[in-house]
């Protein structure tokens, strides 16, 4: 008995015997395979007749069944599955990418001494390309090699800055210590999905981005005390150390998280089609687990997971996945995402190239030291996201689910959204009246708006991510890199021309244009929410592998 056909290269499931699990305790299959590449069965056994998501669009999956949470993606048997990692294991992988996500952040911004504007623009630049070159060799070699490479290539770049002699020599360094720092907006986010299920995904995301960002601020806040006390140069070696003790933490506990799946695993069942038999449908939920078989496959140990590559690479994933990021930049709501990051991040760039030089002036006259705590209303935003659209996203898309019979729709994490557009727009009104008029408004009005608009940038990066993993989880890599290098260049761009944006419009007339362009693109998601289904329909023959595993019983 097969379901469809594929290469005969790839792996054989078979279901062996029936066997307890008493953590789950329930009676669950266990499966045999000729390959320990491949992962894909899932557990829980389902009488047929019931329909499947797959008939619908890609991308909606039924999340709950019979009053149970479903995993998905569904994990495999195998103990060095990822998705099989104990929960202690997922949060030491998520802190250590969020600190290595906050050094990368600090390293590839920081301009403040010697003040040349090379040294602010560029970095900007290499962290698009960078993402451009490490996701694609990613796909092709593994996620582990090319984070432990990166975060090598940060320590190195830091010791070059604190040692150069020249400015070119120092923006020499700064460009390639940002190409290496590009890799952690992508990557990073990739490996946390790829540990994590579905109903877990945008609690973990809104963590790894809060830790970003607290330590981000905290880390410049400090910014001006390190440079006064020890020179410019002590603030790259400061970074150079801690550079070596993340690149040591990540080397010891952050592990391989590529694994390949069937397309079924990414729905949360696997198809059984056996001649002359009803159809079933294999599921794996929080109540009927996964039983690890350590038979068949080899149990998860410190030297496996410490080695740099496993198994060969495939260049070819390489070039598939450049050929996937132009496809999915052609999706609609695809497209809407990108260009939903690249206004906001655009606006945040305007804001923070202008808040210091506001507060500074009369009437605020803020000492230089002082502007930095103007940062700390980043830590408060990042602190409300993780409630309101982590764990908020993850249970809004549960609630839902349970109304509609357990079928979870990509297009219920579009919801939250309207609450960042309406703050950025809002705080675009603000921010400009005061920065054109400080004598009638409070100093607080520039440091609220600024930190409400970084509310909004981190909202709709995180929304942005999960709407589009959720639509399409096999094109995980190739999204994620297009989002982020697509804004990054964008950045860039706009970088060079705040200045002359705003003599030539003034504060009030610009941020209006601003506000003006964050309602005109937010309200192009009312489309992607009415008719994402439709569009996840029309599109998924692009973005589904349509690969499965042969089941024989």
């Amino acid at each position: 008995m097969s379901i469809r056909q594929r290469p005969p290269t790839q792996p054989k499931w078979s279901v062996r015997n029936i066997s307890y699990n008493p953590q789950v305790c329930s009676f669950v299959p266990v499966f045999d395979m000729d390959s320990k590449d491949e992962a894909g069965i899932s557990i829980h056994d389902e009488v047929a007749g019931k329909q499947s998501v797959r008939d619908d669009a890609v991308g909606t999956v039924r999340l709950y069944e019979a009053d149970a949470l479903v995993l998905i993606p569904t994990p495999s048997p195998d103990p060095r599955d990822p998705l099989n990692l104990p929960q202690w294991r997922k949060w030491l992988i998520t802190i250590t990418l969020g600190i290595c996500a906050i050094l990368t952040d600090v390293s590839a911004s920081y301009g403040n001494d010697p003040r040349v504007e090379d040294l602010m623009t560029y970095p900007t630049l290499f962290m698009g390309i960078g993402n451009l070159i490490a996701m694609p060799v990613a796909m092709a070699v593994g996620r582990r090699p090319v984070f432990l490479g990166s975060a090598l290539v940060l320590m190195i770049g830091s010791i070059w800055c604190a040692t150069s002699t020249s400015l070119s020599s120092h923006i020499a360094g700064r460009d390639i210590l940002s190409m290496a720092a590009g890799q952690s907006e992508a990557l990073c986010p990739l490996i946390i999905q790829e540990i994590h299920f579905l109903h877990e995904k945008s609690a973990m995301l809104a963590w790894f981005s809060a830790i970003q960002s607290m330590g981000t601020a905290a880390l410049l806040i400090s910014t001006p005390y390190l440079v006064q006390s020890f020179g410019w140069k002590w603030w790259y070696g400061v970074f150079g150390i801690v550079n070596g003790g993340i690149l040591i933490l990540a080397f010891l506990f952050v592990p391989e998280s590529r694994y390949q799946r069937p397309t079924d695993a990414f729905e949360g069942a696997v198809h059984i089609h056996r001649q002359g038999h009803n159809d079933r449908i294999m599921r794996a939920t929080t109540y009927h687990g996964v039983v690890l078989d350590l038979v068949r496959f080899k149990p998860r140990s410190i030297w496996n997971d410490i080695k740099i590559f496993h198994g060969p690479a495939d260049w070819n994933a390489l070039v598939t996945c450049l050929v996937q990021m132009i496809q999915c930049l052609s999706f609609p709501n695809i497209l809407w995402v990108v260009l939903m990051n690249s206004t906001v991040l655009g606006i945040y760039v305007i804001m923070v190239s202008e808040y210091a030089g506001i507060l500074s002036a009369p009437p605020y006259n803020f000492a230089f030291t002082s502007l930095g705590y103007v940062q700390t209303g980043q830590i408060a935003m990042a602190v409300i996201m993780i409630p309101v659209l982590g764990y908020g996203g993850d249970l809004l898309t549960r609630k839902l689910a349970e109304r509609r019979g357990g079928v979870a729709e990509p297009e219920d994490r579009l919801i939250p959204m309207v609450l960042p557009v309406v703050i950025v727009t809002i705080s675009c009104l603000f921010f400009g009246r005061a920065g054109s008029h400080p004598n009638h408004w409070s100093y607080w009005t520039i440091i609220i708006t600024y930190s409400a608009e970084y509310f909004g940038f981190i909202s709709v990066v995180l929304l942005g991510y999960t709407y589009s993993l959720d639509s399409y989880p096999e094109r995980a890599g190739p999204i994620l890199v297009l989002i982020c290098a697509v804004r990054g260049l964008i950045s860039f761009g706009i970088s060079f021309g705040v200045t002359r944006f705003i003599t030539q419009l003034g504060y009030t007339r610009a941020l209006d244009v601003c506000a003006i362009v964050m309602g005109v693109v937010g309200a192009l998601g009312i489309p992607v929410y009415v008719f994402g289904r439709k569009i996840r329909l029309g599109t998924q023959k692009w973005a589904v592998d349509n690969q499965d595993l042969n089941v024989e019983q």
